[in-house]
């Protein structure tokens, strides 16, 4: 009877009358199975009649006050009210019981926090008297974080307006803080950046007893290193990054046979070889989980003594590899592959943008880099063989306009500029997807642990719903009946190539989609059509990589132990696959985090001016505008002059007179920004011009 009663919980059934009703069981009966689940702990009875689950769930606050609980796992997020988060702040994890309130809403009742989502608080430094004593305390810059923590202890004298860090204590309902380091003055260049990396956790310092471990560490590689290793070093290998990277974990090399068919040489910086486990370094590569890109800087997951030394493969040097050699036919197909440990040494240090132009017929640098023009052929042939290949098993090919920034001196954006992917960076990301996608095959069939790189299958609600808002704007689009299927996907795709909607439609498709995450069982990746995928290509900059890389040297390359590694792997790789998705989003939003800040404050530049832009997604209290620069700003309900209807089928708003719509092209003014709270607010031409008349 417990699984039956959880199920009805679950389900928002919440009345013991409508329990006892639908299970048809005595009543004393069904009170002693609900006492012993309030006893375990694992049912909340809040009053006479009424039961609930307990749940666990993080707070995602709304800036009007009210928030949702997410719960890991769940698709569906529960609303709780303002009046319930006194004192719980954004981030927080709660135990909570769900009940239904309308026919759509799952509300939460908060029983009480279980742990805090902001461990430590990054803000300006203020003095004030209070009863003739000076009290000193921080006032947070995130938005999301709005508080004021009680200064308990410093570290040295601090002077008003500076920015620090601190660690957080809860006691009782006040919030006090020790500060650990002053990061600059508030009126410092590129501070605004250094504040957002350390409201997501992300700092630039590494601990002591990391610096200490890896000043022992060599700056060549030396020859008893070499030992047991195919030797590559007289191979044409060489690195393709973009023009302002600083570590190179990849490196190539191409042989096309007479048959038709490829040698195709994947060679990755060997990181574990000098990152051991449980080490301090390992702990907090691990506690990283990932290296931060933000604007004009990267937090790196490993100091840069390895990032962009010893581990990264420089030009011309000798680089300790793991190889991942592949034939591979000229129909795509995998014939043979190796995975073994390697030296190498690159001959060249090439960059997208010159590969692009080699590929192109630039003469100039077809001279200057002759030998490597038949190899680059190749490897665009190569590339267009296996990328067609992946779509026609289903893979999809979402094309997302991605932007960049050019900073001033003193941190404030200049342009924002488009981000190009040519067959160059195609190539590249094909070379990658197939040796993730070999090395994850090797480790399953070999029935070895693996930590997975999982794209699970989209609900086909929200797919269908996604098609209904497609239709909505006026593309003609077909409802499969037994539903709709990456083929079918990849058909809108195809069909919407020349719409001018086509930024937006791909927007669309893609929210659809699950969240990407790393898992302990091969589950497959829906977007890249794959049975098997991990992540093994970029170890110096995701940790799920390095532990991949651990794996395959531990386990296959040189087994030792072969049953207790076996298990300690399948033991050690759930934890670390959780820490490492939420490690990725956390990264990812604080990369957002970043970018809004940036387009916000290039638009405080702006104010007044006329644009032209797509409604990209219209809510009840607004339509979100995007620009060509890729600046996204809200014109908010409240802006548009008489009385507008919202309608959610058609995602659209009318009064009458006007009438807007998703994917529809609108002139809008920019009527505020504000850099603090990363917001950007427009306004209708039409209305604007009433509101100046």
């Amino acid at each position: 009877m417990e699984e039956e009663i959880l199920r009805l919980l679950n389900q928002g059934i919440t009345h013991f009358e409508e329990i006892q009703r639908i299970l048809k069981v005595n009543k004393k009966l069904l009170l002693d199975e609900l006492d012993e689940l309030v006893e375990k702990g694992i049912i909340y009875h809040k009053t006479k009649g009424i039961f609930g689950i307990i749940k666990i769930g993080t707070l995602d606050l709304k800036a009007s006050g009210y928030g949702f609980l997410l719960v890991d796992g769940e698709e569906q997020d529960y609303f709780a009210n303002k009046d319930q988060l006194e004192g719980i702040f954004d981030g927080d994890q709660v135990s909570f019981y769900p009940y239904r309130s309308g026919s759509k809403l799952l509300n939460a009742d908060i029983i009480r926090v279980v742990e805090r989502g902001h461990t430590h608080i990054i803000g300006t430094y203020k003095k004030k008297m209070r009863k003739g004593k000076e009290k000193a305390y921080i006032v947070s810059t995130d938005p999301k974080f709005p508080i004021k923590a009680i200064v308990k202890k410093t570290p040295y004298p601090l002077e008003e307006n500076c920015v620090v860090y601190g660690k957080l204590s809860y006691v009782g309902t006040a919030i006090e803080t020790e500060i650990l380091e002053m990061v600059g003055h508030k009126d410092d260049p590129g501070i605004e950046i250094s504040q957002i990396a350390l409201e997501y956790g992300f700092r630039t310092e590494f601990p002591m007893e990391v610096l200490e471990q890896i000043s022992h560490t060599k700056e060549e590689v030396q020859p008893s290193e070499l030992v047991g290793r195919r030797d590559f070093r007289d191979r044409l290998i060489f690195t393709i990054d973009g023009d302002d990277s600083k570590d190179f974990d990849d490196a190539v090399d191409i042989i096309k046979n007479p048959d038709g068919s490829y040698e195709l040489g994947v060679y990755i910086a060997d990181v574990a070889e000098y990152v051991k486990e449980n080490t301090p370094l390992d702990k907090e590569a691990l506690s990283r989980g990932t290296s931060v890109y933000l604007a004009d800087r990267v937090i790196p997951m490993l100091p840069h003594k390895l990032s962009n030394g010893i581990c990264s493969l420089n030009e011309q040097v000798d680089r300790l590899v793991l190889a991942c050699l592949m034939t591979i036919s000229k129909e795509g197909n995998l014939l043979n592959y190796d995975i073994c440990e390697g030296v190498i040494r690159s001959k060249h240090r090439m960059t997208y943008k010159k590969v692009n132009e080699i590929l192109k017929g630039n003469l100039e640098l077809c001279q200057t880099y002759s030998i490597l023009v038949e190899p680059l052929q190749h490897m665009e042939q190569l590339s267009k063989i296996i990328r067609r290949k992946r779509l026609k098993k289903g893979g999809l090919e979402f094309e997302v306009k991605e932007y960049k920034f050019k900073l001033n001196e003193d941190g404030s954006p200049n342009q924002i500029l488009p981000i190009e992917r040519e067959e160059g960076e195609k190539l590249i990301e094909d070379f990658m997807l197939m040796a993730n996608e070999t090395v994850a095959y090797h480790l399953n069939i070999m029935n070895l642990p693996c930590i997975y790189r999982v794209h699970e299958k989209p609900e086909q609600e929200k797919l269908y719903q996604t098609f209904g808002e497609i239709q909505a704007m006026g593309i003609s689009v077909d409802y499969p009946k037994k539903g709709i299927f990456p083929k079918q996907i990849q058909e809108m795709l195809n069909k919407i190539e020349d719409s001018p909607h086509k930024p937006i439609l791909n927007q669309l498709l893609l929210r659809s989609m699950m969240k990407a995450k790393y898992y302990e069982s091969c589950l497959g990746h829906y977007g890249l059509a794959m049975q098997y995928y991990c992540h093994f290509t970029s170890p110096i900059r995701r940790y799920p990589d390095l532990l991949v890389h651990r794996i395959l040297k531990n386990v296959l390359l040189h087994p030792k132990n072969l049953e207790q590694e076996i298990e300690h792997f399948t033991n050690c790789i759930p934890e670390i696959a959780k820490r490492n998705s939420v490690s990725e989003r956390k990264a990812v939003d604080c990369e957002r985090a970043v970018n809004d800040m940036l387009y916000a404050w290039y638009m405080e530049n702006h104010i007044h001016t006329q644009y032209q832009g797509v409604i990209t997604s219209v809510t009840s209290f607004g339509l979100f505008v995007t620009l060509d620069n890729g600046v996204e700003g809200l014109v908010s309900l409240e802006n548009m002059q008489g009385y507008y209807t919202y309608f959610e089928n058609s995602k659209s708003y009318s009064n009458g007179k006007y009438t807007y719509k998703l994917g529809q092209k609108v002139d809008v003014v920019v009527i505020g920004a504000n850099r603090t709270t990363r917001k950007i607010d427009f306004m209708f031409i039409n209305d604007y011009n009433l509101y100046e008349e």
